[in-house]
């Protein structure tokens, strides 16, 4: 199954690039904060960025992995693993693990192994 890992591949073109994640590690898109949505490359870069479900830091770039070991299942279970920690400290947003691996699923399906993309609030594109 395809799916979307951290890399800092394509990193430092843009001011706004970070890679704080593990290299490799699934990421998922975290709902971008009212401040961020609106100036996306202001202070908070929940906006532009993927998190990592083992490190729970940031990247602006991921990569499209085509796992053959990682099924849709598998990207819930890692999905809500991730989240347990942050409810439990106070996270107050929604987060369905189902409804995020059917997202990143969507994202990562149509395109080629190995490309690297990018975000911006609710846009996912390959990063050139």
């Amino acid at each position: 199954m395809k799916v979307l890992v951290a890399t800092s591949k394509k990193q430092g073109s843009r001011p706004s690039d970070v890679m704080e994640g593990v290299e490799g590690e699934l990421v998922f898109l975290v709902e971008p904060c009212p401040d961020s949505r609106r100036f996306p490359y202001g202070p908070c870069d929940c906006a532009i960025t993927f998190r990592g479900c083992f490190s729970d830091r940031v990247t602006s770039t991921a990569m499209v992995r085509d796992l053959d070991d990682v099924g849709f299942g598998d990207l819930v279970l890692a999905l809500a693993v991730a989240h347990h920690g942050p409810a439990l400290n106070g996270c107050s947003c929604d987060f369905d693990p189902v409804e995020q691996a059917g997202r990143l699923v969507a994202i990562a399906a149509p395109l080629r192994e190995g490309l690297v993309v990018e975000r911006c609030v609710d846009h996912v594109r390959v990063r050139r």
